[in-house]
């Protein structure tokens, strides 16, 4: 008998495209729902999800899709990674703050980090996009998390706040993601580097923390 032939993320990813950026959300939900059932959560996020959002907004960009495809798409994948966030997460599991630096409204990748998080048995508190400084001081003093992730695309988003996460940093290990993270802003937040994709700064992360946290187990994870 003759393997059926697997469908590649570049095919999945035209899938999206073909009925998302046509604005048919039950086509976009019929879709995710295969991906995700093939692949599995995080190949799904990493193969196609996260490159696909990334390719909507290079079309907005290059003005091949209009102001409204590129909405409703990002909408419906909203939707569909808030449904992920926190479903799978231990009321034990060691806590993790999540934020996206001023400014920075690009969430997903963050997103995919608080969804993987969960899967590994960690809790989560997702502040969001554009979180002030002040509010993700205020929630460490309340919550005492293991660690804090944020992110931004820019360098120059880190660094105009280095003095606010130096602060958060002195009782919470700062964990700095997406792709205006490096070395310099790394040392200057007194922060880790969260390398790679988000599914692999999560992975990163437990590997650091979660398990000395509370004994975790990757293998374990749903």
């Amino acid at each position: 008998m003759t393997t059926p032939r697997r469908t590649t993320p570049r095919e999945w990813m035209d899938h999206l495209e073909q009925t998302l950026e046509a604005f048919d959300e039950t086509g976009g939900h019929r879709v995710l729902t295969q991906v995700f059932d093939e692949l599995g959560v995080e190949d799904a996020l990493s193969y196609v999800v996260l490159p696909y959002l990334q390719e909507v907004g290079e079309r907005w960009s290059a003005g091949s899709i209009g102001v409204a495809q590129e909405h409703f798409a990002s909408n419906v994948l909203r939707s569909r990674l808030s449904v992920l966030m926190g479903a799978d997460e231990r009321p034990e599991g060691p806590l993790a703050v999540l934020a996206c630096m001023p400014g920075e409204q690009h969430e997903f990748g963050l997103m995919a980090t608080s969804i993987v998080l969960s899967r590994l048995g960690w809790r989560t508190c997702y502040l969001g996009a554009d979180t002030p400084t002040a509010e993700l001081a205020l929630t460490c003093r309340t919550l005492q998390p293991e660690a804090v992730v944020v992110a931004a695309r820019r360098a120059t988003a880190f660094a105009a706040h280095a003095p606010a996460l130096r602060r958060v940093a002195r009782t919470t290990p700062v964990h700095l993601a997406a792709s205006g993270a490096n070395d310099d802003v790394v040392q200057l937040c007194h922060a880790t580097l969260l390398e790679g994709d988000p599914v692999q700064g999560a992975h990163t992360l437990h590997g650091t923390l979660g398990e000395s946290a509370s004994g975790l187990d990757e293998s374990t994870a749903v």
